[in-house]
């Protein structure tokens, strides 16, 4: 039997109260002890190494003994958890045994070493025979007995490879299994066939003692099929056992696969036996009533969207969890929570959520997973799901807007701002952001174009601020503490895996977990900087790339956590550390918000855990608050008193509501705890966030003893006013403490972010105030005074001082020390000193406060600078602080300001009353500045390199520089001073100020930061409400990355943006103007993210980017965007639907890109004669608008900026007829149906749709190397549209050839390059060589085979189906010789009829010559027919052409002897010779006889060459061939 460990102070209060504010699990030793070798790389020294679980109700006073085999090895009590015994063995025996308040308590149960630092679990299938590997999982204590137990789901590698085809493998699914630590399986799960996934992220169990009887109950999704195994053997079957919504074979689609059909269940089950106290049906549901398509319902059709589920137990009234559910991601989300009767187990829904509304900031706005957290310390938990946080009411309590992303870490990373704060990567609007968790005020942001799928952030390293954080596509490492990048660090030298981080070695900072060699390998623990510490030598990481754990979690041992891993034998393995470590903490198990992650840990993507606090040792903070525990606590209810009944007890206040308690003089609890919360309310809207605060009021005597007090909650606590004799500490952990009596013995110290009230008050032990700690005598808007023995002022640590112009008087703090705080950090908090913040309170009718000596403090000591002090509240007169005689006064004078223009004469400092810098308007007087004045910024400055040293306040600033270019650095200018720039030259302006309004009128003006809603109150001109007005085309620069809230209006003259290279300007709101006439010109290589509602009429892209962004249903861009270059990204949606009316121009010899945005209507028009870049990205492109009258070129893209892959699809039927469109290699061009006319069509990509291209129109040759899709062509206009080999149009409709010619440049291809039949009209014509389909030539047409233009052509032409020449049309064929070889000739080849009624045409080339018995075939056909008229070429006169068998399936043509005979002459015959060339031209004439016919011929002709003399007698004639040489 387990020993669950109560300390007997504990065991003896139990009996006290039965109700709780949040009951902590009540958990054994938890004991481990791990054999340890050596290791000197990580100064590690060998034995046993033993920890031990510290719970939360031994924060106070225990100490701890161990034993080996029965003796203590520590002389004194340990203050740790854990100890390295160097002479131990593995046969040796391990027990703890607490000590509190000095009394041992009893021992732990014994244990004895593992050899390793893992215990290894063996899985237990019972008579199932598929291969079952261990996925994600959850612990909680199911039975009672102290010991976590292991509810882990198993991946069925059968059924997977078997694509989830019906009936499973023989009747296997994936399961769920309930284990014990020995290996135990209590019982299990079949989730049956209807529950499938491809990645089994939603077969989630997660298990909470909802109850409160101390063992922890299950919840999860179930569907028809499922069956619960019970403990006891029986079975409990759920829905309809017959039901397989499975494909029959297995998914045979793509990757992602969901069971989406059937009933759907919740079950609330026993966690120690299984046994269902709820099946009820699915509360959120697939479709709502009334729903019938899913991708209408979701925006997908296969379940990806509506099959995201997640499970948890909010404390959401701050006392007793509840059942949270939800469900959906990337568009709506759905969310319930349940109240459980712990009598009945029935379920009382306490509130339902539902976001189904495009464009809301709830919409689309969830993560892949998500985490509880009390995000703004009232108290109860919120659910924080990616970009927004629900509150615990059931109601948004903020939403950052950026939509959707995997990875999300909520924790109090900047322990310098109150609340927690959120680290999340962003895929819709990326790369990152970092921000109040319960504003959504955004302290940094990484902007970029890409998905930044995973990100980390953790207190990685000690020697930066705060916690750091990293993310894919961010180069930064992110300075939690200084809300930005860290200065003089890059990511890639730290070493920060972007998975989970992990409590692992010794020191408070965190460690990375991730997979060591890639997917499913081992995994490892990485040290920021060192590299690798520990190997979890012979296990395997889940769920591919993520390499995750099965679980991680502080469930053994000391405060470090353990990490749960699958082997490759499909056990798992309980990982634990084995690294000493000097620092004290109670169980991680205990922290309210890391124990919530312990049961949503496995849902979706599963996430790393993070406490609810921050630890760092640099900083000083090494201890973790008290837990929220009501363990070992008595509660006081409102109204009842503290007595002596009360004594050496731990009493409690916590009820959400002000209270009101006595205390009877003398009374000694133990220890005082109030937790006096507030209620901060979400109202979905960012800008409705209520808190009310309560005030817990203590009445009558004092405490005395040993007591402390310990202040918790945001809350007040009121002590009455008395002579409190406790000598414990007073901790306020948080919230206000308000005191005006007597401490006497007890010293009070001041957690960050916490009040000290007191109005008169005496603090005999002295005062400590940490970070943002306030201290005010006399309360807001009081005079009063406070005293105390010593004060320290940590840095930034703020008093507040009342000053009051009547009688010169104001708060006073009396101590005989004061002590002020310093740190010279970089990359930390805003204040690195004390703040004296003074509230004045002017005289009636006055607007400041009067001028005079105030005494602020009485000091007997000051340790430090008083000039450290920061002194806020009084910028606009000069005040001068002075410790005289051990008293501290602030003294405070009014400045005399004027006109006076820099010049720079003593250096670049521009600051207030010192340096004299500035000249005196009408005078060549110098003086420095003082408040008030009226500056000037002109060519004459020596220096123009500006450092603002204080914050300094003018009237107004005037830039007039067009020789000189200035800068401005350094701290604030102040006061709201207008600000205007004119020149030609430039000013850049790197600080943040509290400017008024801007205008720029000519030059530039370069600002580094602007004012937004995301975490930057001011940037370089002013706040939120400070306009900026551009006129005259002057020029407002940005450098940096920078988001503007303010408005910038484009006035008379136009105006350009230039954003840097490298850097970025994102708009919250609509760019200001005229209207239709005013001109934004977007300059710079950088990015302009544009904001909603903008005001001017043309946008001119000069270079670089621009973002558009979307409202309701409209992409918000003005009516017209010039591109003379640069590239413009509609915004990212693939989740909405929407239209963007904008028109476009690309100037002749401009180049512009755009990038579409999924799901949109493109209705505006496209004019110009520049290159346009057009791409889709992702489904539903419908390119609708006017483009007739653009004259460039077109070159549409496919860009995947989404889910699914982009399609181009122009669905109008203006077309693009004066246009060319370049269809790059990869790329479709989709007329949807329509009928389209293009003037031109280049590259290699596919045209594609139902309807018909009419191309060609504007008389250009179309040499178009990639295919029609099916469609049907008209060719139209003078050119010629070649078609070639290497892109056949194999799928191509009816080809119409109204106008030019069409040429097949195949050579001599017998592969089909035209599979639509072609119709040629008149005036059109079918040169060149290749391979059609069919053929059809009406009158007008030609078709001259032959691979050239010139009349010496040759080479086929062929049709493998019909070649029809109807009459009128020309079929011109060429003979270059009689060898009847492709190249003899252009010829014909049919493979079905050859029909020709029109003129067959044929051709000689010049240097072929006849001879009698030439035979030339020019056509082969499946048949002929028809009675076309055939023109013959003249031949020489001794030769006739035979046709005879021309008009027929294989077409020949004989050459003949003209006679048709051929005699020889006798020798004495007298004959006529006529001498003629090869090519038939009469050369000479003459008579001979028979016989000397050849040699009279020789001697007359004389010149040599060959020759044909015909010889014609009375009764006879002959030719002969003679060579003269």
């Amino acid at each position: 039997m387990k020993k669950r460990f109560l300390p007997l102070f504990v065991l003896g209060m139990l009996s006290g109260t039965a109700s709780a504010q949040r009951a902590t699990d009540v958990l054994d030793r938890g004991l481990v002890a791990v054999q340890v070798k050596a290791d000197s790389k990580l100064n590690k020294e060998g034995g046993i190494f033993c920890s031990w679980r510290m719970p939360a109700e031994e924060y106070y006073d225990v100490k701890y003994n161990i034993y080996r085999d029965g003796t203590k090895l520590n002389s004194e009590p340990l203050n740790v958890s854990n100890y390295l015994d160097k002479s131990g063995s593995t046969s040796s025996s391990y027990q703890v045994q607490a000590v509190v308040r000095g009394v041992p308590q009893q021992m732990s149960d014994a244990v004895t070493p593992w050899a390793n630092n893992y215990l290894e679990v063996q899985m237990d299938h019972g008579n199932l025979k598929s291969t079952y590997i261990p996925n994600d999982a959850c612990m909680a204590d199911v039975d009672g007995d102290g010991e976590l137990e292991i509810l882990l789901k198993f991946d069925n590698q059968e059924d997977i490879a078997g694509r989830w085809k019906k009936g499973g493998n023989n009747g296997e699914y994936a399961i769920i299994e309930v284990y014990k630590l020995n290996g135990k399986r209590l019982w299990w799960i079949d989730l049956g066939p209807n529950m499938a996934d491809f990645q089994n992220n939603e077969n989630n169990i997660v298990a909470y003692d909802w109850d409160g009887d101390g063992k922890a109950e299950a919840v999860l999704r179930a569907s028809d099929g499922t069956v619960v195994h019970k403990a006891d053997g029986t079975t409990v079957e759920i829905g309809d056992m017959n039901a397989d919504y499975r494909p029959a074979g297995g998914h045979t689609g793509g990757a992602e696969f969901f069971v989406h059909e059937g009933q759907e269940f919740l079950l609330y089950l026993n966690g120690e036996t299984g046994e269902p106290y709820q099946i009820m049906e699915y509360p959120l549901k697939r479709l709502e009533d009334g729903e019938t398509d899913l991708n209408a319902a979701w925006g997908d059709g296969y379940g990806h969207r509506s099959t995201k589920h997640f499970f948890g137990a909010p404390v959401l009234d701050g006392r007793k969890p509840s059942i949270f559910i939800a469900r959906g991601i990337y568009t709506r989300h759905k969310m319930i929570a349940y109240d459980v009767n712990p009598a009945t187990h029935q379920l009382e829904e306490r509130w339902h959520w539902n976001c189904n509304t495009p464009g809301s900031m709830w919409y689309g706005q969830g993560y892949h997973n998500y985490c509880i957290s009390d995000v703004d310390w009232d108290g109860r938990d919120e659910i924080v799901f990616g970009s927004m946080v629900i509150d615990d009411n059931g109601k948004g309590l903020s939403s950052s807007g950026l939509g959707h992303g995997d990875s999300q870490h909520c924790s109090d990373f900047d322990p310098y701002s109150f609340g927690q704060e959120i680290f999340a990567c962003n895929e819709s609007q990326p790369n990152n952001n970092f921000r109040d968790a319960t504003t959504s005020k955004i302290y940094y942001r990484s902007v970029g174009s890409r998905d930044d799928g995973r990100a980390n952030m953790g207190k990685f390293v000690d020697d930066i601020p705060g916690a750091q954080g990293v993310s894919s596509r961010d180069d930064n490492l992110v300075g939690a503490a200084a809300h930005a990048g860290v200065d003089g660090y890059s990511k890639s030298s730290f070493n920060i895996t972007q998975n989970f981080r992990i409590y692992w070695d010794g020191d408070l900072c965190e460690e990375s977990f991730d997979y060591r060699n890639g997917k499913n390998t081992e995994g490892h623990i990485v040290k920021a900087r060192e590299g690798e510490i520990a190997v979890l030598a012979g296990s395997m990481t889940n769920n591919d790339t993520k390499g995750t754990p099965c679980y991680q979690g502080d469930v053994l041992g000391d405060w470090r956590e353990e990490v749960i891993m699958r082997t490759a034998n499909n056990n798992i393995r309980i990982y634990t550390t084995d690294f000493p470590t000097k620092w004290r903490n109670y169980s991680l198990w205990h922290d309210h918000q890391y124990r919530q992650a312990m049961v949503w840990q496995m849902c979706g993507y599963n996430q790393t855990p993070h406490a609810s606090y921050y630890l760092g040792e640099m900083e000083g903070i090494t201890m973790a608050p008290p837990a929220l525990s009501m363990t070992g606590r008595d509660e006081i209810a409102n109204g009842s008193s503290i007595d002596a009944g009360s004594n050496d007890k731990h009493i409690i206040m916590c009820e959400t509501n002000d209270m009101t308690v006595s205390v009877a003089d003398g009374a000694q609890p133990y220890i005082f705890t109030d937790n006096a919360p507030i209620w901060t309310q979400g109202h979905d809207d960012n800008n409705n966030i209520t808190t009310e605060t309560y005030t817990h009021t203590l009445t009558g005597g004092a405490f005395t003893g040993s007591m402390r007090l310990v202040k918790q909650g945001s809350g007040v606590l009121v002590l009455p006013k008395v002579t409190e004799t406790y000598t414990g500490n007073t901790d306020v952990w948080g919230g206000t403490l308000s005191f005006d009596g007597t401490m006497q013995s007890s010293r009070v110290w001041l957690n960050r972010h916490t009040t000290l009230i007191s109005d008169g008050g005496k603090f005999m032990k002295g005062i400590q105030a940490e970070y943002n700690a306030r201290l005010l005598p006399g309360g807001e808007g009081k005079q009063g005074t406070i005293e105390t023995d010593s004060l320290i002022l940590n840095f930034g640590s703020r008093m507040l001082i009342d000053l009051f112009s009547d009688g010169i008087s104001s708060d006073q703090i009396k101590a005989n020390v004061l002590t002020i705080g310093k740190k010279d950090w970089k990359n930390g908090p805003q204040y690195l000193t004390p703040v004296m913040e003074f509230v004045c309170h002017p005289a009636s009718g006055e607007d400041r406060i009067a001028e005079g000596k105030y005494l602020i403090g009485e000091f007997g000591k000051i340790e430090g600078d008083i000039n450290d002090l920061v002194i806020e509240g009084l910028n606009s007169q000069r005040k001068t602080l002075t410790y005289e005689d051990g008293k501290l006064y602030i003294s405070i004078e009014n400045y005399v300001p004027g006109n006076v223009t820099w010049t720079g004469a003593e250096g670049g400092d521009w600051d207030l009353d010192k340096t004299p810098n500035f000249a005196v308007d009408g005078s060549e007087d110098l003086r420095s500045f003082v408040q008030g004045d009226i500056v000037t910024f002109n060519d004459i400055a020596s220096v123009t390199d500006i450092t603002v040293s204080g914050n300094v306040a003018p009237k107004s600033i005037v830039f007039d520089n067009s020789e000189k270019d200035f800068t401005i650095s350094g701290d604030s200018i102040v006061g709201d001073p207008t600000v205007e720039k004119r020149g030609t030259g430039s000013v850049t302006i790197n600080n943040v100020n509290h400017t008024g309004n801007t205008t720029i009128s000519g030059g530039e003006l370069v600002v580094t930061s602007l004012a937004n809603n995301v975490g930057q109150e001011f940037g370089s001109l002013g706040g939120l409400d400070k306009k900026v007005t551009i006129t005259g085309n002057g020029i407002l620069g940005v450098s940096g990355s920078v988001t503007s809230g303010q408005e910038i209006f484009v006035g008379e003259g136009g105006a350009v943006i230039d954003v840097k290279p490298s850097s970025s300007l994102t708009m919250e709101r609509g760019i200001g103007g005229t209207g239709a006439s005013a001109v934004l010109s977007k300059d710079g290589t950088g990015t302009l993210t544009l904001g909603s509602s903008n005001q001017v009429g043309r946008l001119v892209i000069v270079a670089g980017v621009v973002n558009a962004v979307e409202s309701g249903d409209q992409t918000q861009l003005p009516p017209v965007v010039e591109f003379r270059g640069g590239t413009l990204y509609d915004p990212n949606g693939e989740g909405s639907y929407t239209t963007n009316y904008a028109a476009f121009e690309v100037p002749e010899g401009a180049t512009g890109t755009f990038y579409a945005d999924p799901r949109c209507n493109y209705r505006g028009k496209l004019t110009g004669a520049g290159t346009f870049n057009v791409n889709a990205a992702g489904v539903r492109n419908y390119f609708q608008g006017d483009w007739s009258e653009f004259e460039g070129t077109l070159v549409p893209g496919l860009s995947k900026r989404a889910t699914y892959d982009p399609s181009f699809d122009f669905d109008n039927t203006y077309g693009l007829p004066k246009a060319t469109l370049q269809l790059n290699s990869g790329v479709t061009f989709n007329n949807r149906g329509h009928a389209v006319s293009i003037a031109n069509v280049t590259g290699s990509g596919v045209l594609a749709g139902g309807g018909t291209y009419t191309i060609g129109g504007q008389g250009d040759d179309i040499k178009f190397r990639g295919q029609f899709d099916g469609s049907s062509v008209v060719k139209t206009g003078d050119g010629t549209w070649s078609v070639y080999t290497s892109s056949p149009q194999d799928n191509i409709g009816s080809v119409t050839v109204n106008g030019g010619g069409l040429y097949l440049d195949t050579y001599n291809s017998t592969t089909c390059i035209m599979s639509g039949t072609i119709t040629m009209n008149s005036g059109t014509s079918i040169k060149g060589t290749g391979t059609v389909k069919n053929i059809v030539l009406n009158s007008g047409a030609e078709l001259a085979p032959g691979r050239t233009t010139t009349a010496d052509v040759s080479g086929f032409v062929a049709a493998d189906g019909n070649l029809t020449a109807n009459a009128g049309s020309v079929v011109s064929l060429n003979i270059k010789n009689a060898s009847n070889t492709t190249s003899s000739r252009s010829f014909l080849k049919v493979g079905g009829a050859f029909k020709a009624d029109g003129t067959i045409r044929i051709t000689l080339s010049d240097n072929y010559s006849p001879e009698e018995g030439d035979e030339i075939v020019l056509w082969t056909a499946g048949s002929f027919s028809g009675t076309p008229t055939v023109e013959l070429p003249e031949l020489p006169e001794w030769l006739d052409w035979d046709s005879t068998g021309l008009l027929a399936a294989e077409g020949k043509l004989r050459v003949i002897s003209s006679a048709g005979i051929s005699s020889k002459p006798a020798a004495h015959e007298a004959v006529v010779c006529r001498v003629f060339t090869l090519s038939g031209v009469l050369v000479g004439q003459f008579e001979a006889t028979g016989a000397t016919a050849v040699e009279r011929a020789k001697s007359a002709i004389g010149v040599s060459g060959t020759y044909i003399i015909r010889i014609s007698g009375a009764d006879s004639a002959s030719t002969v061939k003679v060579v003269i040489d």
